[in-house]
């Protein structure tokens, strides 16, 4: 044994390390043992192929095992009837990869949201058999908003705003086969004061219309939809819709006694032309207009439809048979959403509460603007066709109730 510690004292000494410390060891005198990059470089390489493995199982695998699925989130849907009867339903959706972006420099701070591998996807999607019919794909250079689609009774409309680098786009397509009737080029070709170029494309749907704006500096142009013509200014479009005599009916929530979150429905029978006019005081002066309005307008007549005051309701559909309102169950910080069906005779079809809603429409203002009456009440749209009715909640899903009783059929999240 000792003439193995000699051996290792003189091998110390040849090597000129100091006794007692071990070769490797960090000491003056003691040269460092180099460390290897390799292990740190594999471990890195290893990571950066789980992550593109893990991409690539979302947006390419799992996609091609599961084809039926809906992907990405909802912007908005259509109902379009079928031959047989049945109904089927048209879907937009995101389906980026989204993702918060945070850029910082020297007195330079911003966070925003940015997307790679950048579309839309525009399924057509069969109730009965549960499944997707097509799914067509729609190129995005940013992320989507401000983006819209409708079915106008003939063809399917995607329309979407500039943003960033991505241009307006207004297309359509053939509710039969999926493909493209018209892209945005065409559209502009069919209308000379489009001849320079939109920068600007925002359809509403209430009104039914869509505006625009072009590169050579028009603004405020109106294509109306049901008409299937371009109006030069809004005043242009409304003056003309104020020279319609046609007789209509349209459902209004009024104010109860001025206070707007009492709202009272009625339904009113004028002319189309005494309506536009008249709809700010129908929906603002209740029982002290509709009182009068048979004097005041010529061969028009109101009805109060329901004995029920309606807390801070909205219709988000009406119709021949009548309206659908959703409102609240009380004024408060927190609250329920409720889902009323009332027929034109004034009684009321069904009532769906809360519980068979999506959680996401109750109200709650501690968790923020995005869940308050204000931050969801655009995000609710109601749609029927047939006996179907459908609640969509854009960004979350879409349920379907039956439009005879109220009954929950399915839902798509």
């Amino acid at each position: 044994m000792m003439d193995m510690r000699e051996n290792q004292s003189e091998l110390y000494k040849k090597l000129g390390v100091t006794p007692g410390i071990g070769p490797g060891s960090q000491f003056p005198g003691n040269p460092e043992v180099p460390k290897h990059k390799t292990g740190c470089l594999v471990k890195l390489m290893f990571i950066v192929g789980f992550v593109i493995l893990a991409l690539a199982g979302i947006f390419y695998l799992y996609p091609l095992a599961t084809p039926d699925k809906i992907r990405g989130d909802i912007i908005d849907c259509a109902l379009v009837g079928q031959k047989d009867g049945s109904n089927r339903l048209w879907i937009l959706a995101d389906g980026s990869f989204n993702y918060i972006s945070t850029t910082k420099s020297p007195g330079h701070y911003s966070t925003g949201r940015k997307c790679k591998f950048c579309k839309a996807w525009l399924y057509e999607y069969d109730l009965a058999g549960g499944k997707v019919i097509r799914k067509i794909k729609i190129p995005y250079q940013d992320i989507i908003i401000r983006t819209g689609m409708f079915y106008d009774g003939d063809k399917i409309w995607h329309v979407a705003d500039a943003y960033h680098l991505d241009d307006p786009k207004i297309q359509t397509f053939n509710v039969h086969t999926g493909a493209m009737i018209e892209d945005t080029a065409g559209f502009i070709s069919r209308h000379p004061m489009l001849a320079a170029g939109i920068v600007k494309a925002w359809y509403d749907a209430k009104k039914e219309f869509i505006t625009l704006d072009t590169k050579d500096g028009r603004t405020g142009l109106i294509y109306s939809v049901r008409e299937q013509k371009l109006y030069p200014s809004y005043s242009v479009y409304y003056d003309k819709q104020r020279k319609d005599v046609s007789e209509r009916e349209k459902y209004f929530l009024c104010a109860q006694d001025g206070q707007q979150t009492r709202k009272l429905l009625y339904r009113v029978k004028a002319m189309q032309r005494d309506l536009i006019w008249n709809e700010s005081m129908l929906q603002h002066n209740c029982e002290h207009f509709m009182g009068k309005i048979s004097s005041r307008l010529r061969e028009a007549e109101a009805k109060r439809m329901s004995d029920m005051v309606f807390l801070r309701g909205i219709i988000y559909h009406q119709d021949q048979d009548g309206a659908i309102v959703i409102h609240v169950n009380q004024i408060d910080k927190k609250a329920h959403r409720i889902m009323t069906c009332i027929d034109r005779e004034g009684k009321t079809k069904w009532v769906v509460p809360q519980s068979e809603m999506f959680k996401k429409m109750e109200i709650n203002e501690d968790e923020g603007y995005f869940s308050s009456f204000s931050g969801t009440e655009n995000k609710i749209r109601v749609i029927r066709s047939r006996n179907l009715v459908v609640l969509m909640l854009e960004g979350l899903g879409i349920m379907g109730f039956d439009y005879g009783s109220g009954k929950k059929l399915f839902t798509i999240d």
